[in-house]
């Protein structure tokens, strides 16, 4: 994983392997799906990602209270990843030399695709706060992915003006590619701290929450979708 403060993207990308190279297994057991052209992470490799967001939020966030994850996409994502942060914080105890905090866990909403692919940058965003109060907390966003990154920013000025001290961020894929230069701006003057597990090429990605019209958030890989079903979906429109 990465972890930028100044959040401006990365300048290189690492290679995504391709169906040929990798084989998804979910507990030893080789998977796939019809639907699914090539996968890009399998379970084992989220768990290892996993492992080292842990251990980046108990090195690096400590002092961060409030966890949100933004529903319906982050919920698997987050759900692994603050049982992995207690596991880390549990078994460094001793050489962290200071008392567990406990997390506050509090989702968010916000607006995403629908039952589209892509986010249009003229939408304005809508955005539902957790129900808990951060005013002077430190708060972190739990993503599924950084796109354009309009939906994280807008999250970002409404837990602002709800009065956190600080956000940051943690997101499972940054598609930076697609990245808005507003959002770019807004990250780098707030000096944001933002991680992710993975990089994600330009395509249109599913599994592990990520979904198309609601559905395949169950896979238990990241993969993308068949360019074909995409297709077949709009004309039915």
């Amino acid at each position: 994983p990465r972890c930028d403060t100044d959040a401006r993207a990365p300048t290189e990308m690492s290679r995504i392997p391709d169906a040929d190279d990798v084989t998804p297994k979910v507990a030893g057991v080789p998977v796939d799906d019809p639907d699914v052209s090539s996968v890009l992470y399998d379970a084992n490799m989220i768990e290892g990602a996993l492992e080292q967001l842990a251990a980046l939020v108990v090195s690096h966030l400590g002092d961060f209270e409030v966890f949100v994850p933004v529903t319906t996409g982050a919920m698997m994502f987050a759900s692994d990843l603050v049982r992995s942060v207690y596991t880390v914080e549990r078994m460094l105890r001793e050489e962290l030399q200071r008392g567990y905090k406990r997390m506050v866990i509090s989702c968010a909403t916000c607006a995403s695709y629908g039952a589209g692919t892509t986010s249009d940058a003229n939408v304005e965003v809508e955005v539902r706060l957790p129900s808990c109060d951060v005013k002077g907390k430190r708060v972190c966003i739990l993503e599924d992915i950084i796109d354009t990154g309009r939906t994280v920013m807008a999250l970002t000025k409404a837990l602002y003006a709800a009065g956190a001290e600080e956000v940051a961020l943690i997101a499972l894929m940054d598609k930076s590619a697609r990245r808005d230069a507003e959002a770019t701006k807004y990250f780098e003057e707030k000096n944001m701290k933002i991680a992710c597990a993975f990089m994600c090429p330009d395509e249109f990605v599913v599994g592990y929450g990520l979904d198309y019209g609601g559905r395949y958030r169950e896979l238990p890989f990241i993969g993308v979708l068949k360019p074909e079903l995409i297709a077949a979906s709009a004309e039915k429109k």
